[in-house]
């Protein structure tokens, strides 16, 4: 059992870990040593160290590590009120990707901002107003980095540059959105960002072809982001940029299209120029059509191989359960009518489904036979809470069935009487076992997809990495355990251009302690939290109390016992990382 104690004021440095099974994150297997931490550095790793700390901590039966990159995450907004980004620190995450999906807060005004994250958030536009204040004290991408300087932030930061952002700037939002090919003038100009941010230290670029990210206020709600309209020419002009530095171009295709991904293929193969890390969300095992990550893992296999390219899945170690209030949901991104019913407001949608018009379009989108991700089978879409005493924890058509109703029927029945009320969950990819564990094996993936910040109401995968390792510990035919902790440390670190990842002598003491067996059976579900920095809103969140037994960030110990130290979260503790390609 892991515990802390004071040393003598003759101690010889900072910190003193005893005794843990230390994983260096290069992918060694276990060694039992001790681990000195002087000055926010790792000084020594070895056996029965005769340095002692004005702290140590018995890591005895304990896991000692690298904390974990969460490498898709979406605080850009969050880290202006909550720089300590616990609800991912807790599960020893200590760096953080932000500007994924081709969103970021680098560049635009605060409305555009606001238009930008607040459906891909799911919070309430207040909430989002109030994180971000009245005034940006930025302008410009080399500005927002020294903002993120100045922020008291908890884990390591690094930041992705959002087309999105980039793109609307240029042109305009209307511009950005109403028209696909941009002026070679204003190429240049976006060719002149990226290349600036990257300069800066911005690991790379981000873009976005997935429908379900769409914008929120008016005049344009429910309008695809700005990165979406782009011809593709244009995404391969600014790639250029990302390549020439040997940066990372995060992608997100359109899973509709598969065209969307043979168009990233192209642009990280290397024939007869540099290969371009591309990055792409996500290897996963979609329940409407299971031949999907097999064909992803191969086809990166081959163009990593045969085609010089040097293409990284992400991949989601968990189930990809989705809670729904109503039609509030990104699954309802997917078709026309149901974005038609997020953007309307609850009186409206209320009218819509006792509509007989809108019903019968709804059916005929809902019952499409077209490629789709959102699987829209009532049979697995699962009653949470409701108005109606019984129905928690029934399928709707279990509850059609009950009644002798048709089920779609039913259901529309209730979002017209009951509107976001009506609160549902179901899993849409991931809920094989077998396949999820080949997937973030496979040497095309790097776990991720974590999407730590965004969908709040509906999504909780900010233990992502603890989930991957907890499967790997009861599964290690898997793979080994030093490997699970290389891929979610050192590799994925590395492959960004972070310094960060490894417990070795001279890195950056950013190191967690895990108590292997609570992680067997410690993992929780996702809850429902309310914070009062959410202004009254409510965000799901996990727990996994007793099984990261501390969290140091920077050689500080900011995370034990399950709870935080009183100076996080005001104090700066990590770093804003720059690339090191």
């Amino acid at each position: 059992m892991s515990t802390t104690t004071d040393s003598s004021t003759a101690a010889n440095c900072d910190l003193v870990i005893r005794n843990g099974n230390v994983y260096d994150g290069a992918g060694s297997p276990a060694a039992l040593a001790d681990v000195a931490i002087d000055g926010g550095k790792v000084r020594a790793v070895a056996p029965k160290l005769q340095q002692t700390g004005r702290r140590e901590i018995d890591a005895g039966g304990c896991w000692v590590m690298p904390g974990m990159l969460d490498i898709h995450t979406h605080y850009d907004a969050e880290i202006e009120a909550m720089p300590g980004l616990e609800e991912s620190v807790r599960h020893g995450v200590t760096t953080v990707v932000m500007g994924n999906c081709s969103l970021s807060t680098a560049l635009g005004s605060k409305k555009d901002l606001l238009d930008l994250f607040c459906r891909v958030e799911s919070l309430p536009r207040d909430v989002l107003s109030r994180w971000i204040g009245d005034e940006l004290p930025w302008n410009g991408v080399r500005e927002y980095y020294q903002h993120l300087e100045s922020l008291p932030i908890g884990p390591n930061v690094s930041t992705l540059l959002g087309h999105s952002n980039v793109r609307a700037h240029v042109m305009g939002m209307e511009r950005s959105l109403k028209e696909s090919k941009a002026e070679p003038e204003e190429v240049r100009q976006m060719q002149g960002i990226v290349a600036e941010a990257l300069d800066e230290g911005y690991v790379g670029l981000s873009i976005d072809m997935l429908p379900w990210h769409r914008l929120d206020g008016e005049p344009f709600r429910g309008i695809s982001v700005p990165s979406q309209h782009a011809d593709p020419s244009e995404y391969r002009r600014l790639a250029d940029v990302v390549r020439q530095n040997d940066r990372v171009l995060q992608a997100t295709p359109n899973a509709l299209n598969k065209r969307t991904v043979a168009i990233l293929g192209r642009l990280s193969t290397g024939v007869g120029r540099k290969s371009l890390r591309t990055t792409i969300v996500a290897a996963m095992d979609v329940k409407t059509d299971r031949k999907i990550w097999r064909i992803a893992t191969l086809g990166g296999k081959v163009l990593n191989t045969l085609f010089n390219a040097n293409i990284r899945w992400q991949t989601l170690a968990e189930p990809f359960l989705n809670y729904c209030d109503g039609v509030n949901t990104p699954l309802f991104e997917e078709f026309a009518t149901g974005v038609e019913a997020i953007s309307a407001t609850c009186e409206q949608r209320r009218q819509m489904f006792a509509d007989p018009a809108f019903r019968r379009a709804f059916r005929a989108d809902w019952e499409t036979k077209g490629q789709r991700v959102f699987h829209r089978n009532l049979d697995d879409m699962w009653v949470v809470s409701s108005p109606v005493e019984g129905q928690a924890g029934k399928s709707f058509a279990e509850l059609a069935a009950a009644a002798g109703r048709d089920p779609l029927d039913l259901f529309m029945d209730l979002l017209a009487e009951h509107d976001s009320a009506i609160r549902w969950k179901t899993v849409v990819t991931n809920d094989r076992p077998a396949q999820r564990h080949s997937l973030f094996a496979h040497d095309t993936a790097l776990p991720g997809f974590n999407d730590s910040g965004a969908h709040a109401r509906n999504m909780a995968f900010q233990d992502g990495g603890l989930q991957m390792l907890q499967q790997v510990l009861l599964n290690p035919e898997v793979m080994p355990i030093e490997k699970a902790i290389h891929k979610l440390t050192g590799m994925s670190a590395e492959w960004l251009g972070l310094d960060t990842g490894f417990v070795r002598p001279g890195a950056t003491a950013d190191v967690i302690v895990v108590d292997s067996e609570k992680l067997k059976t410690g993992l929780g579900e996702p809850i429902e939290h309310y914070d009062e920095r959410l202004h009254g809103a409510m965000r799901m969140v996990k727990r996994s109390d007793g099984v990261v037994r501390q969290v140091l960030v920077g050689g500080r110990l900011a995370y034990e016992g399950d709870a935080f130290v009183p100076e996080f979260g005001r104090e700066r503790f990590g770093r804003l990382l720059r690339s090191t390609h």
